[in-house]
């Protein structure tokens, strides 16, 4: 297998980033700034004309402002942001990334860095601030039924890219009762994906086979390859990968599963206490997803170096984005539903949970006007 953690950019890779407009906007300036310092020298040179003492002060004055305003706008922009979530080789994380390289969040000021965590520590670290945001809708969604003050902003795709897949010796249903399937972590998406799964092949999830946890998406493909369980939920584009090598995909739940899938979300601290920052990484996000859907060649391209797969296999795994990605970031109220209803029954809530205690789509409503 040639690869399947996410690399990192190198650091001529992100000198070569876009720049941010400010940033463009201020070096532009200072160049033509010390361009014409250079022309007065020449016509001072030329013309023996003769600059008052006043004038030059009111000239240095000048010039120091905008040198300072450019230094200051220049730092701003250089913010650094962290968002966190569990996968290492899936594409469900795609857009973000594709947004990271493209610069989309360096226009809004923003340096975002991505970590990678498993979901369940990752709304403890959204809380302590050690990240910034989370990009674990679900997790948010269970957490925030759950009165954790936290919310999405906004969602990616409005369909799980996830399949449960099998070891070479297992094919069918009958073979997998009574074997071990891994999991990211209880409760979360990926569990979801798999127990619905199991359930569309007639397998009880809590009886016909035993159901343990293993962390983010490299971890399970590791487990599945070294027979430590038997199947496992994988994203795309892994599931493809492992049908090729001979791996079975029992079941793909985008067919049957129409639930959010990643997204930004955040504290309501954050976005109390930090608006101007959400609204601009919304932006950027929207930016994002607007590009995943028009820049087909850019992106498999940029996914081949990332993730180092085939281009056959990133232009199949592009199809199923596409087929799931939402609209602008906002998913099917119907989906959004279903999802808060079977995180309330995990939890055993009898509370009435409405749209606003789980979503704030406020930030996206704004973006999408401009």
């Amino acid at each position: 297998m040639n690869g399947h953690g996410a690399h990192s950019n190198t650091d001529e890779q992100r000198t070569a980033q876009v720049l941010p407009t400010t940033h463009r906007t201020c070096v532009g300036l200072l160049d033509l700034i010390f361009a014409n310092e250079g022309l007065m020298r020449l016509y001072k040179a030329n013309t023996k004309l003769i600059i008052t003492n006043a004038v030059m002060k009111i000239h240095v004055i000048i010039l120091t402002t905008l040198v300072l305003i450019c230094y200051f706008s220049l730092g701003k922009a250089q913010e650094k942001v962290i968002v966190g979530h569990s996968a290492r080789a899936a594409l469900s994380i795609g857009p973000l990334l594709y947004g990271i390289e493209r610069g989309f969040y360096r226009d809004e000021g923003i340096d975002l860095v991505y970590v990678s965590l498993r979901a369940d520590l990752g709304i403890k670290a959204l809380l302590s601030g050690d990240i910034d945001y989370s990009y674990s809708t679900g997790t948010i969604i269970r957490g925030a039924i759950l009165g954790v003050p936290v919310r999405n902003l906004s969602f990616d795709f409005s369909r799980v890219l996830h399949a449960l897949m099998s070891r070479p010796d297992i094919s069918n249903a009958a073979a997998l009762r009574g074997k071990k399937v891994g999991v990211s972590s209880f409760g979360a998406t990926g569990d979801l994906a798999a127990r619905v799964g199991l359930r569309s092949l007639g397998l009880d999830p809590e009886k016909d086979v035993t159901i343990i946890t293993l962390g983010s998406d490299t971890l399970r493909h590791a487990a599945l390859i070294a027979g430590t369980v038997q199947a496992t939920h994988m994203p795309v584009p892994l599931n493809i990968q492992l049908r090729k090598e001979g791996y079975h995909e029992l079941v793909y739940a985008g067919k049957i599963l129409q639930r959010p899938l990643t997204g930004l979300a955040t504290s309501l601290e954050k976005i109390q206490k930090n608006p101007g920052q959400v609204q601009r990484m919304v932006r950027a996000f929207l930016r994002a997803t607007r590009a995943l859907k028009t820049e087909r060649a850019g992106f498999i391209s940029f996914a081949q170096r990332k993730y180092g797969y085939s281009k056959e296999t990133m232009e199949e795994a592009y199809k199923y984005l596409i087929d799931a990605l939402s609209q602008d970031g906002f998913v099917d109220d119907t989906a959004l539903k279903a999802a808060v209803d079977e995180a309330k029954s995990l939890a055993k809530a009898t509370k009435p949970i409405s749209q606003s205690d789980v979503v704030d789509y406020g930030f996206l409503r704004a973006a999408t006007k401009k």
